[in-house]
């Protein structure tokens, strides 16, 4: 990094911009910060290539495209502005260096890391070609490394990015001695250029040297259309596979899916990467940590704003302050007894005098006659999330009922709710009926992630608000999707924060090889390293059948705790073999094991465990007592989780529509307004980065598991 310039901006739209990561012909890289503590690399152009239409057209629309790639191996584009002055984008920053910079100063890297190396760029092409696009630009300085594994980055962009011209006439884009024959020669491109490209890139990381040598750029390229590659010092186990990828004919290659299944291998039981460069992203991660803190923000904040939820006396557009995000506080005890947070005595007062969803207005009791708005539910009502589908569901009409029956309620809302099962089809066919409706102003879903990750590009499509209480997956996003509930590797932060706080080395950090297991282990694994803690990576595969011997190994290493990032099943399973294996410090897991059917599985082993989790458990949590006395009574049962977020997800639009106070509203009216609106609900205070739609604040619910139940006792480090 550098110290920014005097001509750099201080921001960039909702980012803080806090220093240089490099600069080019077309413009500087900039290290950014959003107001939720998310670090970004935003890509600054200079205006001078604005003012070029030709350039402007083909920017807008490859990031347009370039959003939808999503893959765990390929940094996304998070946000943008393209029709800024001076365009800017922004992607995912990730604090490992390049490979050019980790085979240049540390020497090529052991076969094991470079099949790993190439599977994983192999599956991140696959989605930039399943996305439509052609990297254009595969090469050591565009693969950073991480250590869960590599980052492709510029995918989907290089034409509109790339600065490195080969030719007078700007034909061939791309750099020297990492791309293919047809590349070189200025003709048409596809695919297979790109798995030509990593096979060079993969020679380089086994061996140090090019494929096709070096020298001045012309005889570089002569050698990459006519000589054979040089793989004398090739590892020979890699020869098939990347011979393969450097063949002359593009129809004589491997596609990237061949090639990610060829190089393919398990890599439990050890890190990637060789110990120096693990030890290099340790200290940048805990650079990152040292940066300075986050401003305060607060979006469409009233000073006289009361602490209340629609309907406590002040009205359905209130709003609050938006909390600071957590920071470096340090995570004290956890404890076995505190005081009980009161619900307020308006809000009980409001919550208990609900009526049913018809609406009444005037002395006569004939219905009103008021503007209808419709929000769409989309919801696994019949398939493996069908218990926190059906509780979103009741819990929505519950907040419509109380909606429609206050009398100065400037509109009728109405729910449409439709059943997507957790599959993906139905989901985008669920998108497909609410983006038919006109009267449909925004969507609250989905339940399960991968119905949420299909539905998005339709969303999108439909420029349909998305408010989605349950998915922190951090590559869903797009510029109609809100995430309304910290993202799954910023849970984690609590975690950091107790184990600092107990001074406890030697963590066992246990993935379950699933996204979900690594989007919430990376984050904890880099800030631990980073401070200089003993991390034993670990993976147990979701449905491993030997648990026992996976707990004993683990505990055999004597970890000072054990942080689990799997889902409830296998936690439950992991749960009693960790007891039989004799280990009993500390054991942590993550909201996928905040489920009843953990506790179920799980049995007296479950006991003691810490489990952090964006929902707010209605049979724990004190702010959320009213409304599940609410919902008791209407549906003579308990909410499950989640259902009073869903309940929130109603307020916040409705609060934000009665805002905007139009006559007449569109889903285009709404969807920025939702964006810079706060809200404060019975769960948790709701906001977002205007700019990419992600939640700001703090929302970590910590509980511990006692006596087969789980007991709240704190929020973001906080403790009751």
């Amino acid at each position: 990094m550098e110290p920014l310039r005097s001509t750099d901006p201080a921001r960039i739209a909702g980012y803080r911009v806090l220093s240089r990561l490099g600069a080019g012909g077309m413009g500087v890289v900039l290290l950014g910060r959003s107001a939720g503590g998310a670090l970004v690399a935003i890509k600054l152009i200079r205006a001078e290539y604005a003012d070029d239409s030709a350039f402007r057209a083909r920017f807008r629309r490859e990031v347009a495209i370039a959003r939808q790639v999503r893959n765990r191996w390929a940094v996304p584009v998070v946000d943008a502005d393209t029709e800024a002055p001076a365009p800017w984008l922004a992607t995912e920053f990730v604090p490992g260096p390049a490979l050019s910079e980790a085979v240049g100063g540390g020497g090529p890297l052991p076969e094991r890391g470079v099949r790993a190396l190439g599977s994983m760029l192999a599956e991140a092409l696959e989605a930039v070609h399943a996305a439509g696009l052609v990297h254009r630009d595969v090469k050591p300085g565009n693969v950073l490394l991480g250590l869960d594994g590599p980052r492709l980055i510029d995918f989907g962009i290089a034409r509109a990015l790339d600065d490195t011209v080969l030719t007078a006439t700007d034909v061939i884009v791309g750099s020297p001695g990492f791309l293919s024959p047809e590349q070189a020669q200025g003709r048409r491109i596809g695919p297979a250029s790109d798995v030509f490209s990593l096979g060079c890139v993969l020679v380089y990381a086994a061996t140090g040297g090019r494929p096709f040598g070096t020298g001045p750029v012309e005889a570089m390229l002569f050698r990459t259309v006519h000589d054979t590659a040089d793989l004398s010092a090739l590892p020979p186990g890699l020869l098939p596979v990347v011979g393969a990828c450097l063949a002359k004919a593009p129809g004589d290659r491997p596609t990237a899916g061949e090639v990610r299944a060829a190089l393919a291998e398990d890599l439990a039981g050890g890190s990637w990467l060789p110990g120096p460069v693990t030890h290099l992203i340790a200290e940048r991660s805990a650079r990152m940590l040292a940066l300075p803190d986050i401003d305060a923000t607060s979006l469409d904040a009233r000073a006289d704003a009361p602490d209340t939820v629609p309907g406590a006396g002040a009205g359905v557009g209130s709003t609050t302050s938006v909390p600071a995000p957590v920071g470096r506080r340090r995570f004290l005890a956890y404890v076995t007894g505190g005081a009980a947070l009161a619900a307020t005595g308006g809000t009980a007062a409001w919550l208990a005098a609900s009526r049913d969803d018809g609406e009444q207005d005037g002395r006569d009791g004939k219905p009103a006659r008021r503007p209808e708005l419709r929000i769409g539910l989309q919801a696994d009502l019949s398939g493996p999330s069908a218990a926190v589908g059906r509780g979103q569901d009741r819990a929505a009409r519950l907040a419509v009922a109380q909606h429609n029956a206050r009398r100065d309620a400037p509109f009728t809302l109405r729910l449409t709710t439709v059943d997507d099962g957790g599959e993906e089809e139905r989901a985008t066919a669920a998108v497909r009926r609410f983006a038919a409706d006109p009267l449909v102003v925004a969507a609250i879903g989905a339940t399960g992630t991968d119905a949420a990750r299909e539905a998005l590009v339709a969303y999108d499509e439909a420029a349909l608000g998305l408010v989605s209480v349950v998915d922190g997956d951090i590559r869903h996003l797009n510029r109609t999707f809100l995430c309304a509930r910290p993202r799954n590797d910023m849970q984690m932060v609590p975690v950091a924060e107790y184990l600092g706080a107990y001074e406890i080395d030697r963590v066992a950090l246990v993935d379950d090889g699933t996204e979900y297991g690594r989007q919430t282990t990376r984050f904890l694994d880099a800030g631990l390293r980073g401070n200089g803690r003993t991390v034993l990576a670990e993976t147990v595969r979701e449905g491993a059948r030997d648990l026992d011997a996976e707990a004993g190994r683990i505990a055999a290493k004597r970890p000072g705790a054990v942080v689990y990032g799997g889902g409830w099943r296998d936690a439950g399973r992991f749960a009693e073999a960790l007891n039989r294996a004799g280990y009993a410090g500390p054991k942590i897991a993550t909201q996928a094991a905040h489920d009843p059917r953990f506790l179920a599985e799980a049995g007296e082993d479950a006991a003691g465990w810490l489990l952090v989790s964006t929902a707010a458990d209605p049979a724990s949590v004190p702010s959320v007592h009213a409304f599940a006395a609410a919902y008791r009574k209407r549906y003579d049962g308990a909410p499950p989780l989640f259902a009073a977020e869903a309940y929130d997800a109603v307020g916040l639009i409705a609060a934000c529509a009665e805002k905007l106070g139009r006559e007449t509203l569109t889903r285009q009216d709404l969807l920025p307004a939702l964006r810079t609106t706060s809200y404060k609900g019975v769960s948790k205070s709701y906001a977002f980065e205007p700019a990419n739609g992600m939640y700001t604040g703090t929302g970590v619910f910590i509980y511990r598991v006692e006596r087969g139940r789980f007991r709240y006792i704190g929020m973001d480090g906080r403790q009751v």
